[in-house]
């Protein structure tokens, strides 16, 4: 009997083994049958292309400025003793513009006026003992040796008299220099002296321009330093709305300027107006006209692989990405041209480093007025950028 017990025992708790393997077993099958969820699109943002023509317009600031300007000073040092010019007055060449205290200046000439009297005596004399010399020389009445050295006697005197003289010349000059005149016909533009103020020898204290010649001068961005030669410019002016001239590049700087990293520039006014007023703010306008259409992009579309460069742009009828390359033509700040794009290209303008292609996207539409693109395509609205701070 006692057999019989343990048989059944056993066989009970194989059964609710059994019994629990299956239950887990159900529940695993049950667990597989669910499918996993479906990846989500990813959404991005995009532009859609619209290709113009590829000229460009850009915008500076900049203002009229006389060509022939001179910052005059003194050319010897001094206290001022009298101011005769201001601001926006017309002078001639040769007017006096101020003067210096020239008593010490005066003393000098009289000190070296004596000096070359005395020199002059000197060598008047040592000129008449060679004379003599050189008759007794001739009667064999003093030896040769003799008159040598009254004869290098004479030439030292004749030597010391012309040093004289030529220090009586710069004494005069320097008295001369203590008037400031001015070098040629124009207009003062700045005067930073007063009478009584101590003023050194090449200090510039007045500025003259001539404004006959007047042109534009504005400072260029790094971008468009390098094109600035073949596009073309024109000019208009606040105080004068009705009023547009065009220009010439007539200088570019070669080199940055330290602090703003711009190149300034000079254009010559080709349109002569008598309505052009020395200092009139300008808005100086460039344009290019490009031969073939062009797309303008935010410079944050664009990548690069192996110096090729790329966008992200939406599959045509589908949500995939696709990498697709341009030619890029130029970058502002914030926007390129570019070619390569037909119109309607729906291209990827943010997040572009963690796309890959053949991505499921939703294609969010970014609008263009929020894009600052520095360089509108001339069929478009021209956008303004920045000017230089002259």
């Amino acid at each position: 009997m006692i057999g019989t017990f343990e048989q059944a025992r056993v066989s009970c708790r194989l059964t609710v083994r059994t019994a629990i393997v299956l239950a887990f077993a159900t529940v695993l099958s049950a667990c597989g049958e669910k499918s996993l969820p479906q990846q989500k699109p990813h959404p991005v943002l995009v532009v859609t292309t619209h290709n113009v023509s590829g000229g460009y317009e850009r915008t500076f600031t900049g203002v009229v400025r006389a060509r022939h300007e001179s910052e005059q000073g003194f050319r010897t040092g001094g206290k001022v003793v009298a101011r005769m010019v201001e601001v926006g007055q017309s002078v001639v060449a040769g007017q006096p513009l101020a003067h210096l205290d020239s008593a010490d200046y005066e003393l000098a000439v009289r000190a070296a006026e004596e000096q070359l009297q005395t020199m002059r005596v000197d060598a008047e004399q040592a000129a008449s003992d060679e004379a003599r010399f050189r008759r007794l020389l001739a009667d064999n009445s003093v030896a040769i040796a003799d008159h040598e050295r009254q004869k290098a006697r004479a030439d030292a005197a004749a030597a010391r008299q012309a040093q004289a003289s030529h220090q009586l010349e710069l004494a005069r000059n320097r008295a001369k220099y203590t008037t400031l005149v001015a070098e040629f016909d124009g207009v003062i533009t700045a005067v930073r002296f007063e009478a009584g103020q101590i003023v050194t020898e090449g200090q510039p204290i007045v500025t003259i321009v001539k404004p006959s010649e007047l042109e534009v001068v504005a400072d260029l961005p790094e971008e468009m330093a390098g094109s600035a030669h073949s596009l073309s410019a024109s000019a208009s002016f606040w105080d004068a709305p009705g009023l547009a001239v065009q220009l010439k590049l007539r200088e570019l700087s070669p080199a940055a300027a330290a602090q703003t990293r711009t190149f300034r520039a000079r254009f010559s006014i080709l349109d002569k107006s008598p309505a052009l007023q020395l200092g009139m703010t300008a808005k100086l306008h460039l344009a290019a006209k490009d031969a073939e259409p062009a797309a303008v992009l935010p410079a944050t579309a664009i990548w690069k692989t192996n110096g090729t460069s790329m966008v992200w742009q939406v599959a045509s009828g589908g949500s995939k990405l696709v990498a697709q390359p341009v030619e890029v033509i130029r970058y502002t700040d914030e926007a390129v041209l570019v070619r390569g794009l037909p119109d309607g290209t729906k291209v990827v303008t943010a997040g572009i480093q963690k796309l890959t292609p053949g991505l499921e996207v939703v294609a969010v539409e970014r609008s263009a007025s929020g894009m600052n693109l520095g360089m509108a395509p001339v069929q478009a609205a021209t956008a303004s950028a920045p000017g230089s701070r002259l």
